[in-house]
């Protein structure tokens, strides 16, 4: 379980770039001007108040709230109060993207529930499980274990497993939503994707099937979910690559027909320009 005793000295712990562990954290690692965020970060507040701003929805940090936030969003953090103090991890895109590669009918839907579903106030029964998951996180980022990167992705999986839990209890639930004209033609976007992803990755297709210019997409895009329409696509595309790549039982040729490329080769050109990493070597990682 997480030790709280100590208030006062900022402890910090590091997996290499992809993660990082603050105990004692006052001001959060980002600024007072809404800025798109390229790591995630989970916030667990210990004391103090703080305002914060995803998108445009304003939400003061009170003690005992677990703060969710996701690459992409649009976010500012200002007037934290004297006693301000945090637990906080900061994710990067290459580790959360890592992390999602394990939720089964993962739905891009869930990025623009979370821009107003990012604070969660933690009850009494709440509390002492939080500490338990917080000090899983830090024991295994302060180890030597040769696994510890696979251990924290798999723990990060679990939180972002139960947020799109309740998203999809949620969304089961809603009946006409009130959007805009712009997040109406985003959310049209994104159900397109779900359905033609592996076969089509040119933005030109879905704004045709809109009606609308590949330019006006973009824009409408870009405006909403602070990634352009090509991002959300590749990011998707590489979301399935990863979760093929961790069945053993397909080799590459068929995870290239699974996704719609024309060839193996092509396929690792992809996957390589978006994460660096070859197929086999991501293959290789993923299941040691």
């Amino acid at each position: 379980m997480l030790d709280i005793k100590n208030r006062e000295t900022l402890e910090i712990y590091v997996l290499g770039d992809d993660f990082k562990f603050y105990q004692n954290l006052k001001y959060l690692p980002l600024t007072s001007y809404p800025s798109n965020i390229q790591s995630a970060l989970i916030v667990y507040c210990l004391s103090g108040r703080a305002k914060l701003t995803v998108h445009e929805d304003v939400h003061w940090v009170q003690p005992e709230e677990l703060i969710i936030l996701l690459p992409g969003q649009f976010v500012s953090f200002s007037e934290p109060s004297e006693d301000f103090s945090t637990v906080s991890m900061v994710i990067s895109s290459s580790l959360f993207s890592d992390a999602l590669s394990g939720v089964p009918r993962f739905s891009p839907h869930f990025f623009f529930y979370m821009r107003t579903h990012f604070w969660y106030p933690q009850t009494e029964h709440d509390i002492p499980r939080i500490y338990n998951y917080l000090g899983m996180i830090k024991d295994k980022v302060k180890s030597q274990d040769v696994y510890r990167r696979e251990l924290i992705t798999h723990l990060l999986r679990y939180l972002y497993l139960e947020l799109f839990n309740a998203y999809q209890k949620e969304s089961a639930l809603m009946t006409v939503r009130k959007d805009t004209r712009k997040e109406e033609l985003a959310n049209k976007f994104f159900g397109l994707i779900m359905k033609h992803f592996k076969e089509n990755k040119d933005v030109a297709f879905y704004a045709d099937k809109l009606c609308i210019t590949s330019k006006y997409l973009t824009m409408v895009i870009k405006e909403t979910s602070g990634k352009s329409a090509k991002d959300w696509i590749v990011e998707y595309i590489i979301l399935e690559i990863k979760a093929l790549l961790k069945n053993t039982s397909l080799n590459i040729q068929e995870i290239a027909i699974k996704t719609n490329f024309a060839n193996q080769s092509s396929l690792g050109r992809f996957f390589r320009k978006h994460t660096g990493m070859s197929l086999s070597q991501y293959r290789m990682s993923s299941l040691d």
